[in-house]
């Protein structure tokens, strides 16, 4: 069975408030976001657990949007404390971490983007599945899952690497926004693999340029994505990033 929640909110100050919300909709969980300070002072603090013990809400947390695991050591190490630091302090409600599967430096030639990831592949990849490991033992080592994101300019040749980290056992999150922008790569793969889904990021999308929408303002066949979230058990993210684009979005998904 899935369970639905919505994302930590820009408009808000307060880890309370989006909780409010989250109890009002009738939902699962909130997705916190280490992006926003209010979510690392709240943590840091101690306040979310005794929050969503109040509200009846579980949580799961989305790591630096920036943070590249195939980068090199000394970046990466301050992300693998980073991560440290932040399971530790979510140890016991924190359920899943999900970090995004960054395409690494770009060169742009005649207006044409070259992935310096791709052309150094070999060594790329190695680096990359030897810290997600260390990442994915930081976050066991508190009882926490973690799961892998696409993001919204996925390049071709992360066909290559999400066949290496599948058959590395890695668990996945599917942004269904993001591969609408980069021409569905990530649904493709899914086809061929049948990725193992642990979370889904589900918000509506158009013209390949656009994402992050309210359900029903978009081209995507949301039912379609919630048969494959509900054929994985996952958690879903309604990831409209407004407080009334989620008050008009999860009606309508709970009624697909």
């Amino acid at each position: 069975m899935i369970k639905i929640g919505m994302p930590q909110l820009f408009e808000y100050d307060r880890i309370e408030d989006n909780l409010l919300l989250a109890k009002e909709l009738g939902l699962d969980f909130i997705e916190l976001n280490l992006n926003f300070s209010y979510c690392r002072k709240a943590m840091e603090q101690g306040e979310i657990k005794p929050l969503l013990e109040k509200y009846g809400l579980e949580a799961t947390l989305h790591f630096y949007d920036e943070a590249d695991l195939g980068s090199y050591p000394e970046v990466v190490e301050a992300y693998l404390g980073l991560l440290q630091k932040y399971a530790k302090l979510g140890k016991g409600y924190i359920k899943q971490i999900n970090v995004h599967l960054i395409p690494g430096p770009v060169v742009t030639i005649a207006g044409n983007k070259n992935y310096i990831y791709e052309k150094e592949y070999d060594e790329y990849i190695v680096r990359l599945i030897a810290n997600l490991k260390k990442a994915e033992g930081i976050c066991r080592d508190f009882g926490i899952n973690m799961v892998i994101e696409n993001t919204d300019n996925t390049p071709v040749y992360e066909q290559r690497v999400y066949e290496d980290l599948f058959n590395e056992g890695f668990r996945f999150c599917f942004d269904i926004g993001h591969d609408h922008l980069s021409g569905d790569i990530v649904y493709k793969i899914n086809g061929r693999l049948r990725l193992p889904f642990d979370e889904f990021h589900i918000h509506d999308a158009k013209d390949r340029r656009k994402c992050h929408l309210a359900l029903g303002e978009g081209v995507l066949d949301i039912a379609n994505f919630k048969r494959l979230a509900e054929s994985n058990g996952a958690y879903v993210v309604l990831e409209v990033k407004q407080s009334q684009d989620l008050i008009s979005s999860v009606p309508l998904f709970k009624a697909l």
